[in-house]
């Protein structure tokens, strides 16, 4: 099959290319190359790099799906069976020191990849979204029958993708998936999630800052979300549906600083208030993503981490910045499925 990732030079778009290469089908890119005014230079076009060269696609594309003209020519050129929506603001912080971007990417800019595929005849459109959608969890453990309401901007911008993608979709003829992942970590990330700014404030200050002991994440490994991903795409029995694609295991902030520190060998810990701008949150049900679909996701915190610092600790704009390294410690530090 064709199939083209918008934003699949991102995170979950690189490794979800990378896998489908993998299975035999033609991957076509299309990404804007944001650096969201926020990545220095020697991180982002490393990292970027090495997506690149890990996703290993077959045409790439520079562009913003804002750009109408600019979709309808990718469109045309790569005459995708299957399109894969990730372009989108990395997090709810970004999204709030620009609104009024993060809004027309995330909602005009949604509008018009869906029309875009209707006009080319794609077969089927793949949406990610967020388990941010639910907003506070307040004990509970949500599944896709658990009523969403987002307590950020992100997390409503991210809603309001997902009806766009299922009114539109319906009303024009597009299958149409949604996938709702977590807490993501792994291998080729930028420093801007809770695993990777931990990791980075331990190895340049010796110390990770917890915001709330007892705030939890369903923590999720990239690889383990690329696989959900990939079957969103292919799978015959995804169509129409909202799935959640967790690990299905709330962890605490402090676990994870705590697995931090035993595989780096050295640090401390600081314990402060709960962030207040983060809805109170913990583990997500995936349950139907795995009988629906199959999906085994098998990462755990102990293993992912290890795998996470293994590919962390060898990049040299990290190194730019403290003079000596730790390596990660313990069984299970090697990056699976490098390609």
């Amino acid at each position: 099959m064709r199939i083209m990732l918008l934003g699949g030079l991102g995170f979950i778009g690189s490794h979800t290319a990378c896998k489908l290469k993998q299975l035999g089908h033609s991957v076509g890119i299309m990404d804007s190359f944001n650096q969201y005014q926020s990545f220095p230079d020697e991180e982002y076009f490393e990292v970027l790099r090495q997506r690149r060269e890990f996703a290993d696609p077959d045409r790439v594309f520079r562009g913003r799906i804002e750009e109408e003209l600019r979709l309808d020519e990718v469109f045309s050129s790569l005459r995708p069976d299957v399109v894969v929506h990730l372009a989108t603001y990395p997090n709810a912080r970004f999204v709030e020191h620009d609104p009024v971007d993060a809004s027309n990417n995330m909602v005009v800019g949604t509008e018009i990849v869906v029309r875009a595929c209707a006009r080319h005849k794609v077969g089927r459109l793949v949406f990610a979204s967020s388990s941010m959608v639910y907003g506070g969890f307040n004990s509970r453990i949500p599944d896709e029958t658990t009523e969403p309401h987002p307590s950020t901007l992100y997390g409503s911008l991210k809603l309001k993708g997902e009806k766009i993608c299922q009114k539109m979709g319906h009303d024009l003829g597009l299958e149409t998936v949604i996938l709702r992942p977590s807490a993501l970590y792994g291998p080729r990330d930028m420093i801007v999630r809770v695993i990777s700014l931990m990791a980075k404030n331990c190895i340049e200050h010796g110390k990770i800052l917890v915001r709330g002991k007892d705030s939890k994440l369903d923590f999720s490994f990239v690889e383990d979300v690329a696989d959900a991903f990939v079957l969103a795409a292919l799978h015959p029995a995804a169509v129409g549906h909202i799935f959640n694609c967790t690990r299905g295991r709330g962890r605490t902030l402090l676990e994870a600083a705590e697995i931090l520190l035993a595989n780096l060998g050295s640090g401390s810990i600081e314990l402060r208030e709960a962030d207040k701008f983060y809805p109170s949150r913990g583990t997500v049900n995936s349950d139907k993503i795995k009988h629906q679909l199959g999906w085994e996701p098998s990462v755990d915190l102990e293993a992912g981490v290890p795998a996470y610092l293994n590919w962390f600790l060898a990049q040299e704009f990290l190194k730019l910045r403290v003079p000596t390294q730790t390596e990660p410690k313990g069984e299970g530090g090697g990056d699976r499925n490098t390609g």
